[in-house]
């Protein structure tokens, strides 16, 4: 296992030791340069940019760029043991359901104690600002790409509360800046804030909401993680990182965030305030986004640590930032997803669609139909929910292997039996897909076929007896080949 650290300066500290970390030290502009900076040296590590231009504040990029810096900030040796932690949460021998143990982590014996835990103060609020104090020019915001309506956060959490439960309702969402107090806030009509503002303007009441930048990473990942509604990633970013987050509460806004965070925006969105017009923006899947309605959320309160760094993540093609971190994150929570999909066994969200437009699944085939049922089921979730393309295999083929994948597609797979479609909510990072309309998916069903599915006795795979296999195998010293 990796070394703990306890924040994110102490995270930079173990990465520029292990020589994973680079200051950029050479003035650079916020707008555009940064983002193409990133782009070129996305293989040397994490970016600390200490002189950018307007700025008094250092800019940091790049900082989960590849799994092992992930597991790194996780205090973990992998993705598998990370895993493992959440497959030990869910456990499926306990009495409660699945939703229910993450909705209450920790629920085991194991687990006690990883829940947030509320503390007076924090490094977050050693700087305060308030009211007309509040000025989002101070912060180095970039602008990634030339055709972008404006500059937009990109690494916050965004954070509010069911009005009658309180309960925290986490998500990673880009903010493009209006203004030195507004901020248009470009969740999808599929995100749970969406649905939470909707009920917020039936009370006719503002809702109120917080945008974490920085802290420990493991709060960021669980607010990007494919979690089921309703789950506390807060609660999951305690499991994740083997230890509770503290949270301090907000300034100006009835809000608790992460005391050690770098810098926190407070805040509401008016429900009768019209939205406005936001976008284009860059997106991790290369293009832009159409410009679309956003509500508004008005900054009460800006609280930061004395020597803040901001964080961003830099969209472009992929691979990047939040491709790299959403493939990863699915292996992460691949335990949660087997929970819900009965007979799923592995997934795997390519990079060449953008961690988010291509899945490859393998299941433990046991009845005629199932991969159909697979297919339908993981589209009526979060991570699989914008996969227009899903390819099912059986357990042996390793989805992780592209040659596999489509080896039994080719073998397996009838253009007019096994290629289904499917209507869903339309993606807005799906820069093919047609305005004003449904999305459209495809899913390719490349398991062997039971008798029950196909016509005739049907071809069958050529494979060695086992017998035979262990015979070699056991006497393979002998033949003198090598390993």
């Amino acid at each position: 296992m990796t070394g703990m650290n306890h924040g994110l300066p102490d995270l930079l500290e173990e990465l520029e030791q292990a020589r994973e970390l680079v200051r950029v030290e050479a003035e650079v502009d916020p707008v555009l340069e940064v983002a193409e900076v990133t782009d070129r040296a996305a293989e040397a590590g994490a970016l600390l940019f200490g002189s950018v231009r307007g700025h008094d504040l250092p800019v940091l990029t790049n900082l989960l760029g590849q799994p092992e810096r992930i597991c790194r900030a996780l205090g973990a040796g992998g993705l598998d043991e990370l895993a493992l932690r959440v497959a030990e949460a869910v456990h499926p021998t306990q009495p409660e359901g699945w939703l229910e143990r993450l909705k209450s982590l920790p629920g085991r014996k194991a687990l006690k104690g990883l829940a947030p835990k509320s503390v007076r103060t924090g490094v977050c609020q050693q700087v305060v600002r308030l009211g007309g104090d509040v000025d989002l020019g101070r912060l180095p915001v970039l602008k990634s790409r030339p055709d972008e309506a404006a500059r937009a956060i990109t690494a916050g959490q965004v954070v509010s509360v069911e009005p009658d439960s309180d309960e925290r309702v986490v998500g990673r969402y880009d903010l493009q800046v209006l203004d030195r107090n507004r901020l248009a806030v470009c969740w999808d009509p599929t995100d749970d804030h969406a649905r939470l503002l909707g009920e917020y303007r039936r009370r006719r009441e503002p809702m109120p909401l917080a945008v974490v930048l920085g802290g420990d990473p493991a709060a960021l990942l669980a607010a990007m993680a494919p979690l089921p509604p309703g789950a506390d990633a807060w609660a999951v970013a305690g499991l994740l990182r083997a230890r509770p987050l503290d949270l301090v509460a907000g300034r100006s806004a009835a809000l608790a965030v992460p005391a050690d965070a770098e810098i926190v925006l407070e805040g509401h969105v008016d429900p009768a305030e019209p939205p406005v017009e936001a976008g284009p923006l860059a997106t991790p899947v290369g293009y832009y986004t159409r410009p679309r309605p956003a509500p508004v959320m008005h900054a009460t309160g800006l609280t930061h640590r004395a020597n803040p760094i901001y964080p961003a993540l830099v969209p472009g093609t992929p691979p990047n930032e939040m491709t790299v971190t959403g493939r990863a994150l699915v292996q992460v929570f691949l335990p949660v997803l087997k929970l819900a999909v009965p007979g799923l066994v592995d997934c795997e969200m390519p990079q060449f669609g953008a961690a988010r437009h291509w899945a490859l699944v393998s299941v433990r085939k046991t009845y005629a139909g199932q991969a159909r049922q697979v297919a339908g089921a993981l589209w009526a979730l979060r991570p699989a929910m914008f996969g227009k393309v899903l390819v099912v295999v059986d357990e042996h083929v390793d989805v992780h292997d592209a040659e596999e994948v489509w080896y039994a597609v080719a073998t397996s797979a009838d253009p007019g039996r096994d290629v289904f479609f499917a209507d869903g909510p339309p993606d807005p990072l799906d820069p093919a897909a047609p305005a004003e309309s449904l999305g459209r998916r495809m899913a390719i069903d490349a398991t062997i076929k039971l008798p029950e599915e196909r016509r005739g006795p049907g071809a069958q795979p050529a494979l060695m007896s086992e017998e035979v296999r262990q015979l070699v195998a056991g006497r393979w010293a002998e033949y003198g080949i090598g390993d």
